[in-house]
């Protein structure tokens, strides 16, 4: 009897997102993560492992049953995971595998960058220089930390003490930089001004 001919196994995409960033170093974590393969085939059940550098297993789970929403075939998750003990850049490696051979396996690898616990809340309050009108939609980076403004204009952070520098960018205007030291509970207001012509947001 001629011999059967192998069928390659499926290749499977990987995305993972919403992790936060920074991450609180030693706290727990969570991130989505969700596999699709291009026959839109069921992965309901997929295995899906973190690792952090040393090889050590910090989280994982496994894919549910129904797709992302506005999705076709993107099954997903939300997973727990531990954080890295101690501050810095960190990656981790996250790695699919399906429960039948029809499917091969992926790998992704994701930044993460771990900070000490916080210790004071910043409150920051942008408006439009000049008029005064509150300003949402303001892009803002306190250091590693990042917010954006709501309706009224207000954002809110909480960090470690030290001192951090702050930006702030929203289409249309200005960016504008600072450096503030943090050492208590504090309020920094900001007035940013109407460009005629903005920078791109490089910096984000």
């Amino acid at each position: 009897m001629p011999e059967r001919e192998a069928i390659a196994p499926h290749e499977i995409s990987l995305a993972v997102w919403d992790l936060a960033s920074p991450v609180v170093a030693g706290r727990r974590a969570t991130l989505k993560a969700g596999a699709s393969c291009p026959s839109g085939c069921d992965l309901t059940g997929t295995r899906i492992d973190i690792y952090d550098e040393s090889g050590a297993r910090v989280g994982g789970g496994r894919l549910g049953p129904a797709p992302w929403p506005e999705t076709a075939a993107l099954y997903w998750a939300e997973l727990d995971v531990a954080a890295p003990e101690g501050d810095g850049d960190h990656a981790w490696s996250v790695h699919a595998s399906a429960p039948e051979t029809l499917h091969g396996s992926a790998t992704a690898v994701v930044s993460v960058v771990a900070v000490s616990p916080p210790e004071f809340r910043v409150t920051v309050e942008v408006s439009e220089q000049g008029s005064g009108v509150p300003l949402a939609g303001v892009e803002l980076r306190v250091g590693r930390f990042r917010a954006a403004t709501d309706e009224q204009g207000h954002a809110r952070v909480e960090v470690p003490g030290g001192t951090y520098e702050l930006c702030a960018w929203k289409l249309g205007y200005a960016m504008l930089s600072r450096t503030t030291h943090v050492a208590a509970d504090t309020t920094i207001r900001l007035e940013v001004a109407a460009a005629s012509e903005p920078d791109q947001p490089y910096w984000m």
